[in-house]
């Protein structure tokens, strides 16, 4: 799934700065947490463990990661979810 964070004319739906909250969903594998986070974190220098929330599915196979973080640009968020993107451990960003 790919979020467009862009109006038609390429114009950001977002006004920046702004509190973000990101969702990262991937296999219960133990390490999904650090790796969203430590992602972001790249990005975000002020993104804080604190503001993690983790949800298990159903069956507890998969997990939802969410990190809310200040975010500053557009471009900041592109890198973010272009990184979580490649990672093999994440399958799904919202």
């Amino acid at each position: 799934m790919t979020v467009d964070l862009h109006t038609p004319d390429k114009e950001s739906l977002i006004d920046f700065p702004c509190d973000y909250k990101l969702k990262a969903m991937g296999k219960n594998s133990g390490t999904l947490v650090e790796t969203v986070y430590e992602i972001t974190k790249k990005y975000a220098p002020d993104a804080s463990r604190d503001n993690i929330y983790i949800k298990d599915s159903k069956g507890r196979h998969f997990i939802s990661v969410n990190i809310t973080f200040h975010a500053t640009s557009l471009e900041q968020l592109h890198n973010i979810y272009g990184e979580l993107k490649q990672h093999p451990e994440v399958l799904m960003t919202l």
